[in-house]
């Protein structure tokens, strides 16, 4: 299959933003208000089938919808080469709203909210439980309205479906399934010795004092390519021209980012987080997480050209509270309710699945970087055990859909194949 061309959509959604956890929309609190807020998304069609699984992914902090195309590209690949083609419906994958293509769409709403914000006293910048209203309302556009939604949530937006699914009021069909890719939890008394609190805690430093600005996308990516501890000029001689627009095609089998990796000198050695990224990963990063600013012309006798420099669409001081622990804290019961809530039963619905949902399932990555043993089992211990299925990506880090997207493709390929489409009556089982 040749690498997809999704459509492109903007919604607008109703929602509410400046609620807390546990709130419901009639109590009152500063900052609190209705809002509609612009939502950037891609879609994959994929067959006519009505019956089909409808896939909605959400990317973690920082990153973009775009993030997820090498995945979504690799496993319509294997969705075309297996037996049933007709298990996938459509693939949807969305920013979140003061991300990528989204927060540009938002800018005004997002900078007048942060300085109503300042001036009467409360925290105008946008949260993780404003993305779990925004992805309530996303969940709730007629598009949507009769699919078997399967949620494929990585890092920090793992918290946000939680929310969104144990809130109140939601406006929304519980999805069929739920796929977690490296999810972030934290819960109420942990100890800031906790890695995940130590790296939080870091993250929010460090975001304030990282670079943002450049001349150009041209510079932006040498400066990524630099820091990466690879050649540049080593890294195919087609990016000595630094071709930022180019949509190539993804590795087609799951070693093939880290060989692209090895020969590109950047597998080992490299001292920042996209030390070990897939090119087009990277490419995409530059070209969707990154926007154009253009500098006014101080005078028209001055210059007659303007000038221009590219910096992060996701501001810093927007960026680094959403790595605080408090963002991505749930209470256990939460993570409890929604699991029962998503656990099969042993009766068997009239299209030969079970009875409505298709349990809850987790990818991990290898390399423990963010995730330990010991908060790999306090998340399963909240989530009571009901976890369906797990897999593990050989060799990736916490950011799996930046640095092994094909080897990501085929775990979620397993997990849909073997569990989710079965469940749904969509597929057989294979035998033991």
């Amino acid at each position: 299959m040749e690498n997809p061309t999704p459509e492109k959509h903007v919604f607008s959604l109703r929602t509410t933003f400046g609620l807390h956890g546990g709130d419901v929309l009639q109590d009152k609190s500063p900052g609190r208000e209705d809002a509609m807020i612009q939502c950037a998304a891609s879609k994959y069609p994929v067959s006519e089938s009505e019956r089909g699984l409808t896939l909605v992914l959400t990317h973690g902090l920082s990153s973009h919808k775009e993030s997820y195309h090498p995945t979504v590209a690799s496993l319509l690949r294997l969705n075309a080469a297996g037996i049933c083609a007709n298990w996938i419906r459509e693939i949807w994958s969305i920013d979140m709203p003061n991300h990528g293509e989204t927060a540009g769409l938002n800018r005004a709403y997002l900078e007048d909210r942060q300085e109503r914000g300042r001036k009467e006293g409360w925290d105008g910048k946008c949260n993780t439980i404003d993305f779990s209203t925004y992805l309530n309302a996303f969940l709730s556009i007629p598009q949507l309205q009769g699919h078997r939604v399967v949620g494929i949530a990585h890092s920090g937006s793992c918290a946000p479906w939680t929310h969104a699914l144990t809130h109140p009021n939601r406006t929304h069909p519980h999805p069929f399934a739920l796929i977690f890719i490296e999810p972030v939890f934290m819960f109420p008394g942990m100890s800031p010795t906790d890695p995940r609190a130590i790296h939080g805690a870091a993250n929010v430093r460090g975001v304030l004092a990282k670079r943002d600005t450049w001349s150009d996308r041209a510079e932006a990516k040498r400066w990524f390519l630099d820091i990466k501890g690879g050649d540049p000029e080593g890294r195919q001689s087609k990016q000595r021209d630094i071709d930022i627009g180019r949509s190539s095609e993804p590795p087609k089998n799951p070693n093939q980012s880290a060989k692209n990796a090895s020969k590109n000198g950047n597998s080992k050695g490299g001292k920042t987080v996209w030390s070990k990224w897939d090119d087009l990963a990277l490419d995409l990063f530059v070209e969707h997480a990154l926007e154009e600013v253009l500098e006014p012309v101080p005078s028209p006798r001055e210059s007659t050209k303007s000038s221009s420099y590219v910096r992060s669409i996701l501001r810093k001081e927007e960026e680094s509270p959403l790595y605080a622990c408090l963002q991505h804290t749930v209470e256990p019961s939460q993570l409890t309710r929604m699991c029962v809530a998503l656990t099969p039963s042993s009766r068997r619905g009239p299209d030969g699945g079970d009875d409505g949902v298709g349990g809850l399932h987790v990818i991990w990555a290898e390399v423990e970087e963010f995730i330990s043993k010991s908060a790999k089992a306090e998340i399963l211990d909240a989530m009571s055990h009901r976890v369906l299925s797990q897999r593990i990506v050989s060799g990736s880090g916490h950011l799996i859909p930046q640095e092994n997207p094909s080897g990501l493709a085929h775990a979620l390929h397993d997990v849909l194949v073997g569990h989710i489409a079965v469940a749904a009556g969509l597929t057989v089982r294979a035998p033991l």
